[in-house]
C-alpha cells in the first residue's frame, strides 16, 4: 500500500508537469493571433480567467511553463526518493 501511495504522487506531479506544458505551448503558439478583445484561459476544467488580454498571453504561458518546470523537479526527486526506499527495504 505505502508503495502504490508514493508512486502515485510521482504519476499526478508528471501528469500536471505535462499538461501545464502542453497548455504554456498551446498559449505560447497563439501568440497575438486572437479576436475580439481577449481569451479564456483553462485549466483541468477551471477558468483562470475569462478574458485575457492579447499582452499578456506570454506571461500566462511562462507560468504555466514554470509550474510544469517545478512539478518535474518536485517529481523526479520523489522518484529519486522512492528509489533509495526501494533499494533501503531490500
Amino acid at each position: 500500500m505505502d508503495f502504490l501511495r508514493r508512486w502515485s504522487g510521482v504519476a499526478i506531479l508528471v501528469l500536471l508537469a505535462l499538461l501545464s506544458f502542453s497548455k504554456g505551448l498551446k498559449l505560447w503558439s497563439l501568440g497575438t493571433n486572437i479576436d475580439g478583445d481577449g481569451i479564456g484561459v483553462y485549466f483541468f476544467l477551471i477558468e483562470i480567467t475569462d478574458l485575457l488580454p492579447e499582452e499578456r498571453i506570454p506571461t500566462y504561458a511562462a507560468g504555466f511553463f514554470i509550474l510544469s518546470l517545478v512539478a518535474l523537479i518536485i517529481s523526479i526527486a520523489m522518484i529519486r526518493e522512492n528509489i533509495v526506499k526501494v533499494d533501503a527495504s531490500q
